[in-house]
């Protein structure tokens, strides 16, 4: 029998016999996780942290993070607490809509404002069979098209309502490409699926007083820091990865997509001809102004999100009447306080020196010893600045010597 065609502990059984050793899991969620994926044999856990006070367009949230590097969370953590302190975060999503693409091949007697004249019509037959989503708030709002020689690009926005809506936008335009097939002068369609172009742009903004970053040349550092990356591609690709940690997190605890969101905001950094920083901060007076802007076409239903408990788990504490929108700007305001977080470590101490103190953490939790041993070994990996295995392993041998 095909692998796919087993079930999960056969699976399992199939990589014992190969000699493969396996982490034991029971069989409900074995079984629960088989609905999820393709190939299931085991699961991956993350953990998760919290944001405790992002303070969004006048709202106090509690934000779930699922990643397993303890510096993200502090870092979002540290830039929550400066922007709620200074006012918090004023955020907004214009969500008009996530694009479907259609592409057909034409013959030469192709007519393109005769296409454009039957939109309404197919717009109006789209929303009739897609009429669940309608009923939700959501539909297709808008076609455009464009021609080059033998091919015909049409560009379908569909409004998901408060989904991802990446099915069903590929099944309105497998739809729509069904019906331009039938056209006389459409030799055929190429393909029909779901643009990742960025749409769902969501804004973030804070002002923040000089002092509340540590003084007014601290505040010039980040600014230049800010313009350096505005035009220089290796400073540019790093301030992102750094907006990314905070934003990838939160997406991964809310089940949204990650992949689509980071290829969509590569695109959205390269619209002026030149990779270029998402966030923006610049000096005004006696204040620090920040801004970020990112393609979030996410959810808060469908795709996997009821589906999973521990996701579940993460909306009763967002909010479990939270929007896509509001979830939005939650996200993109945590992506500005990891970016803050991460410019002032750069202008200041320096990014590694938070980093490595944080390491320490996971050095210590891989030691077999007690959790007083535990504090004092990560009490000496700081004092010393050693950041090893071997570090950890050699101030374990002198915290037991000592107790001997």
């Amino acid at each position: 029998m095909k692998f796919y065609r087993l079930t999960p502990q056969q699976r399992r059984d199939v990589l014992a016999k190969q000699g493969i050793e396996l982490d034991k899991i029971d069989e409900a969620t074995l079984n629960q996780l088989n609905q999820l994926s393709e190939n299931v044999v085991g699961e991956l856990r993350l953990p998760v942290g919290l944001v405790q006070n992002l303070l969004v367009n006048g709202y106090s949230y509690l934000v779930p993070m699922a990643t397993e590097e303890p510096s993200v969370v502090a870092a979002a953590n540290h830039g929550s607490n400066i922007f709620s302190k200074c006012g918090g975060v004023i955020a907004q999503s214009k969500r008009q809509g996530i694009y479907g693409q259609i592409v057909l091949q034409v013959t030469t007697d192709f007519k393109p404002e005769s296409l454009r004249e039957q939109f309404p019509q197919l717009i109006n037959l789209a929303n009739r069979e897609f009429a669940s989503l309608v009923k939700h708030g959501g539909g297709v709002k808008e076609i455009e098209m464009r021609q080059e020689d033998e091919l015909v690009y049409l560009q379908v926005l569909v409004d998901p309502a408060e989904a991802m809506g990446a099915n069903k936008v590929n099944a309105i335009v497998e739809f729509l490409a069904d019906q331009l097939a039938k056209m006389p002068e459409v030799n055929s369609k190429l393909f029909a699926i779901l643009s990742n172009y960025p749409s769902q742009l969501t804004t973030a903004q804070v002002k923040l007083s000089v002092n509340a970053v540590g003084g007014a040349e601290v505040a010039d550092k980040i600014a230049l820091l800010s313009k350096i990356g505005q035009h220089d591609v290796y400073r540019a690709v790093t301030n992102n990865k750094g907006i990314m940690n905070g934003v990838n997190a939160v997406l991964m605890a809310t089940g949204n997509d990650e992949r689509a969101v980071a290829a969509a905001s590569g695109v959205l950094a390269s619209q002026s001809g030149q990779y270029t920083s998402l966030s923006k901060w610049e000096v005004q007076g006696d204040y620090l102004s920040g801004e970020l802007t990112l393609p979030l076409a996410i959810g808060t239903v469908g795709g996997s999100i009821k589906a999973r408990a521990d996701v579940q788990q993460n909306y009763r504490i967002l909010g479990e009447k939270i929007t896509a929108a509001e979830l939005a700007d939650v996200i993109a305001a945590v992506g500005l306080a990891n970016n803050l977080a991460a410019l002032l470590a750069i202008t200041t101490d320096g990014i590694q020196k938070g980093h490595m103190k944080l390491q320490a953490r996971n050095l210590v939790a891989n030691l077999s010893a007690t959790a007083q041993e535990k504090k004092q070994v990560l009490h000496l990996l700081t004092q010393n600045r050693e950041y090893s295995e071997a570090a950890a392993s050699k101030f374990l041998h002198q915290v037991r010597e000592r107790e001997d």
